[in-house]
């Protein structure tokens, strides 16, 4: 009887076991998920490709391409945020600028390009004095809109309404299409702080402001036009879903009873 309850409890024991067992197997097959921050890993990506174009950079001193890689890359860093969530070593500024200007001076006739992407980098570093001197710079060798408009931005933001106006004089009879055009008198007047063209633009000439006043009217037209458009087309195609609902029955004698 004796050796009957030791089987027993022998059995039940080694079944425990066995079962205990499996159980920590089981859980030590399970491989443990690492948690990741999504931000934290595309900020590396992010880095990892500057220092790819600042190492290529370095290694072709006056390189217009490759300095304007890393200058471009750097100034992704600090436009997605980077910059803010982890530190960009002063270093690596004074790198992309220092190729920049090797380069600049290597490649004459990259320089105007240059000097825009050198005023992009020191803007958003937060160095404005010698980024809106870039931006002079290259507007001084040949006006585009690359630089007008920050350098605009920068005038506006400084209130210094005698520079931008002067800006607006020598980079609007540099512009060649209407597009170009239109974006520099607009800017300047909405930069400006007038609300009328005629205020606004005084230091243009007449048929400047002519073109600037027609080409506002047939935009504004265009949006009223799209406007429209897009009203008649959300209202067809709610009609075409109320008829594609069923209709409701009325209720019965009986339902109603």
């Amino acid at each position: 009887m004796t050796n009957q309850r030791h089987s027993r409890i022998r059995g039940i024991s080694l079944t425990a076991g066995l079962f205990v067992g499996l159980a920590l197997v089981g859980c030590a097959s399970k491989p443990q998920q690492a948690t990741t921050d999504p931000a934290a890993a595309n900020d590396a990506k992010l880095v990892e490709r500057m220092e790819k174009m600042r190492a290529r950079a370095m290694a072709a001193p006056g390189g217009a391409i490759e300095a304007s890689d890393f200058a471009s890359h750097v100034t992704t860093l600090f436009t997605q945020g980077v910059a803010k969530r982890r530190t960009i070593a002063p270093a690596i500024i004074d790198e992309a600028v220092q190729c920049l200007d090797q380069a600049k001076d290597a490649k004459p006739d990259d320089a105007p390009d240059l000097l825009v992407r050198k005023g992009e980098l020191l803007l958003v570093a937060g160095k404005s004095d010698p980024g809106a001197e870039a931006y002079r710079e290259s507007i001084a060798i040949r006006p585009t809109l690359r630089a007008f408009t920050p350098l605009a931005k920068v005038y506006a933001a400084q209130k210094q309404g005698a520079e931008l106006t002067a800006l607006c004089k020598k980079a609007l009879p540099a512009m060649k299409s209407d597009e170009s055009r239109y974006a520099v008198l607009d800017d300047c007047l909405k930069y400006s702080g007038a609300s009328a063209p005629e205020s606004g633009l005084g230091w243009a000439p007449a048929k400047e402001v002519a073109f600037y006043k027609s080409r506002r009217r047939e935009l504004e037209a265009r949006l009223a036009a799209g406007k429209q458009q897009r009203a008649k087309e959300e209202a067809k195609t709610e009609a075409k879903t109320d008829a594609k609902e069923p209709a409701k029955e009325a209720p019965t004698k009986s339902a109603k009873r």
